[in-house]
């Protein structure tokens, strides 16, 4: 497939990502019932947070946040038409926060190819070691959304490949010649994925080490040798 093909679907996925890049409206500049929706919409957010940090994503249910909320369950569905809907907001927001700042910030650092892509798997090291009960519920829902269900993997899955896939544009030039910058950004996506999953299922598992091993497999497989 060419490069063209592989972005055009890239494009196609990032679309799922489109409504959290636009920059907010200040509350002073919404109507009474756009900010009566705002709140709403923001107490059913601070509430499943809650209520995972107590029970769980499994634990989560639709009618223990209207509960909490105090809306009917028409209400709940007014914003969202499924938990899972819910929750996937609730990843992008907690988990990919900042995370696109992040790559702008990496590039413009001007370091070598090798510290760059250190920085960026150094987030995802840090990401694990300060996770609690609620980032660790939900990093392993994003995991499994990813392999479970495209449609609700898809948004979370073309964010991070399209940071990545920027970070090899910046550094085509560094890259064998028969490697697609999008080959290398989905193989590191993949192999970050599995990494996470292991470390969401066994609390004994060493992740630092294997980023560290994947960040030297980056170095020595996919960089030109002269």
């Amino acid at each position: 497939m060419a490069d063209g093909d592989v972005l055009a679907d890239h494009a196609l996925l990032s679309g799922a990502l489109a409504k959290n890049k636009e920059k907010p409206v200040p509350v002073s500049q919404l109507g009474r019932r756009e900010r009566k929706k705002k709140a709403v919409r923001e107490a059913i957010r601070a509430e499943s947070l809650r209520l995972i940090g107590r029970h769980g994503v499994e634990g989560l249910t639709i009618d223990a946040i209207c509960d909490c909320v105090d809306i009917a369950k028409k209400t709940f569905y007014n914003y969202y038409a499924t938990k899972n809907e819910l929750i996937s907001e609730l990843c992008q927001e907690e988990l990919l926060r900042g995370t696109d700042k992040l790559i702008d910030e990496v590039i413009e650092s001007g370091k070598p190819f090798a510290e760059q892509l250190e920085d960026m798997i150094n987030v995802f090291i840090r990401r694990e070691q300060r996770a609690g009960g609620v980032e660790r519920e939900l990093i392993a829902f994003s995991v499994g959304a990813l392999a479970a269900n495209i449609h609700e993997g898809a948004g979370q899955l073309a964010f991070i490949n399209s940071i990545f896939l920027r970070f090899y544009e910046h550094h085509r030039e560094v890259l064998k010649p028969e490697l697609s910058t999008a080959f290398c950004a989905e193989v590191t996506v993949g192999m970050l994925n599995a990494i996470t999953l292991n470390w969401v299922h066994d609390t004994e598992y060493d992740s630092p080490s294997r980023y560290r091993e994947l960040w030297a497999f980056i170095v020595s497989s996919m960089l030109r040798n002269d």
